[in-house]
């Protein structure tokens, strides 16, 4: 066989399903072989970087890698914003860009860029086929990095003259057939993390999106039930932990996050023991440090992020579910029935915080004010969806603080949250790949008026692929120019005209539905739903207000 198609039958052995991007000549032989797959489902994309973010969204709703592919040069640059996200917030994504043939890389005659000086700083592992003896080890290396350890994009690169080479004798073992890696921790650094959590008296929790990446969200409800241990997440790592549960705080921070709710933000601010689970320490989850004197027990898979921003009292290398079985374990082994016991007082400062919180947000969730406030839309959105049999994604920009606060995420994968680099527009390919992940599940997205003009004409794609999604546009424009971050001239310039979205929207071939008033709010999201599950894309375009997405204001 000729070196692509041995390509697509490593990926298909390896169980992948979703491809996207677009083809050209020099990644042409491998595109026609994964479409000549029935267990692969390639979908040709209107630019490079929607084909990442699909392959991106597929992976963070799924757990699995999904394959993005694009021609030469500038066609593979311009997935760069794309696969830029994918590695700042570590989503398991394999990138196969086209290559020049190799007899032309020395003079650079057509479409030639530093292949590895570009891709290799924003990707686990980045390489190039040079050799059709290399395809077995090239690809069983390619998934060693996406599914063990932390995880992150692998980029290969694929000169279009290696890949119509014969290659023989060619047999694939696939890495997915063996079981999955995982580091456990150090025993002794075990005992001590039990030992200073059972002797806390203000423990707090806070886990990031490696508890996901591992599926350890029954290992955490174990452990958390097990020590009473409060239990709060980063943006990314929201729905690691069911959030009606009597012991979870939503989205919280170290020891405050720009998104961070009541509850988690006030326990942070009190721990006397903070344990941290595969989260990282950003400036937007870090705007207080933790309180004088707390320990902090860190655990993450990656050796390089240990100590890294703060000093642990306890640091311990491991896989998320493979650590927190072992601190299950210990506990259960060490400790006495009464120190297993439940912590009451604990229970009635969570419960009695959230009562706090709700009390304090119901003027922005239940607002009848007009234009719509942007909480009130999250609040109808958490009613109509409500985290289970479907799943919410975000968008960059003030859409991401007035949604993920108030949506409750009750079940892992329910909620899509991204934001080390927050490309605008990730979420309608994101959106897609998450529903061809998932298509019994309703899939949605939540997108402010500019960001969605970025990547709206892979709203047909939604269309052609057979994924119908619903996007819902929280439209503030028509305050732009009130916001004190921008000149009023630079504000005409953004916004002087605007799109008709929902028209654009209409012509490629989605439901739209525009709400301007309150009253009409609810009907249209019941109408949108109905659309997609009928099997077409839907827009719900709403006018809301502009209000800060912080609201740490209300109780600091």
């Amino acid at each position: 066989m000729k070196v692509a198609d041995a390509i697509a039958q490593a990926l298909v052995a390896e169980g992948v399903r979703l491809a996207a991007g677009i083809t050209g000549q020099s990644v042409g032989h491998v595109a026609d072989a994964l479409a000549e797959s029935d267990s692969v489902k390639v979908v040709y994309v209107r630019q490079e970087r929607v084909a990442i973010d699909m392959a991106d969204g597929f992976a963070r709703a799924s757990g699995a890698p999904a394959v993005a592919f694009a021609d030469a040069g500038p066609a593979a640059a311009n997935a760069m914003g794309g696969l830029v996200n994918s590695w700042g917030d570590s989503v398991p994504v394999l990138f196969i860009a086209g290559h020049n043939d190799q007899c032309e890389l020395a003079t650079g005659d057509t479409k030639e860029i530093p292949f590895r000086d570009l891709f290799g700083p924003v990707s686990k592992w980045c390489t190039i086929i040079e050799h059709p003896d290399q395809v077995s080890a090239i690809i069983r290396r390619a998934f060693m990095h996406l599914t063990t350890g932390r995880p992150g994009p692998v980029v290969i690169g694929m000169p279009y003259d290696v890949s119509s080479m014969e290659i023989e004798r060619f047999e694939y073992q696939p890495v997915r057939s063996r079981r999955r890696v995982r580091a456990a921790g150090d025993p002794d650094a075990i005992a001590e993390a039990v030992d200073l959590l059972a002797a806390a008296q203000r423990p707090y929790v806070y886990v990031g999106a490696g508890v996901l990446y591992s599926d350890a969200t029954k290992d955490l409800i174990a452990l958390a039930e097990l020590l009473t241990l409060p239990v709060a997440t980063t943006l990314n790592g929201k729905s690691a932990f069911p959030e009606d549960h009597p012991l979870a705080l939503g989205i919280g921070g170290f020891a405050q996050a720009a998104y961070g709710t009541l509850p988690a933000t006030k326990l942070a601010m009190e721990a006397d023991v903070v344990l941290t689970i595969g989260c990282g320490f950003k400036r937007h989850a870090t705007q207080k440090p933790r309180p004088p004197g707390s320990k902090h027990i860190q655990i993450d898979v990656d050796a390089g992020e240990l100590n890294k921003h703060h000093l642990a009292d306890v640091a311990i290398q491991g896989d998320a579910r493979a650590t927190i079985a072992q601190l299950v374990e210990s506990a259960r082994s060490r400790l006495s029935p009464e120190r297993l016991a439940p912590v009451a007082t604990r229970l009635s400062r969570i419960e009695s915080l959230q009562q706090e919180w709700r009390t304090l947000s119901r003027p922005l969730t239940h607002s009848q004010e007009s234009p719509i406030n942007p909480f009130r839309v999250t609040h109808e959105l958490d009613k109509m969806l409500g985290g289970r049999d479907s799943i919410l994604l975000h968008d960059a920009g003030s859409v991401r603080g007035t949604t993920c606060q108030h949506y409750i995420a009750r079940e892992p994968r329910s909620f899509i949250g991204f934001g080390v680099q927050s490309a605008m527009g990730w979420s309608v390919g994101a959106a897609i790949g998450a529903k061809i992940s998932a298509p019994e599940k309703i899939v949605a997205t939540v997108i402010g008026e500019e960001a969605i003009t970025e990547t709206a004409m892979d709203i047909e794609t939604s269309i052609r692929a057979n994924a119908p999604i619903l996007i819902i546009v929280k439209n503030n424009r028509d305050f732009a120019d009130r916001d004190g971050g921008s000149s009023k001239k630079l504000a005409q310039a953004r916004f002087g005209g605007g799109v008709d979205i929902s028209s654009v929207a209409n012509a490629l071939g989605a439901a739209t539905f525009t709400v301007h008033n309150q009253a009409d709010l609810a009907g249209a999201l019941d109408a949108a739903r109905a659309a997609v599950l009928s099997g077409r894309t839907a827009l719900v375009e709403v006018f809301t207000t502009r209000v800060k997405a912080r609201l740490s204001r209300l109780w600091e």
